[in-house]
């Protein structure tokens, strides 16, 4: 229980949100590039154990928010994290994320939602 909870807030750390200023006028590529800055930042964030970038990104439930508040209590810098260029359609946008911690890779579905200029998380399931 545990582990999955420590790879459901590791997939969230990475697959956080963008925060984008030019609002919905931008085009589809710069929205892209800037999402995939943020999940690069989260990534390094990870290796030094700062969750403050995923939590901030994060519109989920109540219990999704718990499982991340729970995860901060990990060592995440031996953590490695993987992710696909997201593809986004409008405002929407979706990933695949992989979280290796020794030999084991979890693989998640991320899709996200841009609201109000910026990216926010907001479903992840874990894909078998």
């Amino acid at each position: 229980m545990i582990k999955k909870i420590y790879v459901i807030f590791l997939m969230i750390l990475t697959a956080s949100c963008s925060n984008l200023d030019k609002g919905y006028n931008e085009n589809l590529s710069n929205i892209d590039e800037k999402l995939v800055s943020k999940l690069e930042l989260i990534q390094k964030d990870l290796q030094v154990n700062n969750t403050t970038r995923l939590k901030e990104s994060l519109d989920v439930s109540f219990s999704e928010r718990y499982a991340i508040n729970k995860l901060s209590e990990y060592d995440l810098s031996k953590v490695k994290l993987y992710f696909t260029k997201p593809e986004i359609s409008k405002n929407l946008g979706e990933n695949t994320i992989g979280i290796r911690f020794g030999e084991e890779i979890l693989y998640f579905n991320v899709e996200y939602k841009y609201l109000n200029g910026d990216w926010k998380i907001t479903k992840f399931t874990e894909r078998r």
